[in-house]
């Protein structure tokens, strides 16, 4: 079974916003990077940014398209293999759902 409680269940909703935010910053960094480094490779810059937004998107979409209680299990272990969650946010569910959430990281190493 890959639900989580109620509880985390709420707080991930709860959550959801900061966490998208958070997710949707780090592509930013990862544009401004790249957009700095443009000059003279515009083309090659341009396929680049084409390449890390496609990248990106499934990554959004693995967190957070569509969240459910029988799938939101999954996009925890996303959100904290991308290292989107603060170790506080993750630390506010339930021991139960952490350790699950570890367990399925270390069977994915």
């Amino acid at each position: 079974m890959s639900s989580v409680t109620e509880k985390d269940w709420k707080l991930f909703r709860k959550l959801q916003n900061d966490l998208t935010a958070k997710a949707c910053e780090v592509i930013f960094i990862k544009v401004e990077e790249l957009s700095k480094k443009r000059e003279g490779i515009e083309h090659k810059s341009y396929l680049d940014l084409y390449d890390l937004i496609q990248a990106e998107d499934a990554k959004i979409a693995e967190m957070f398209n569509n969240p459910t209680r029988n799938n939101i299990l999954m996009k925890l272990v996303s959100l904290k293999s991308y290292g989107i969650f603060t170790k506080e946010q993750f630390k506010m569910f339930s021991q139960e759902t952490q350790d699950r959430v570890a367990s399925i990281l270390e069977l994915r190493c």
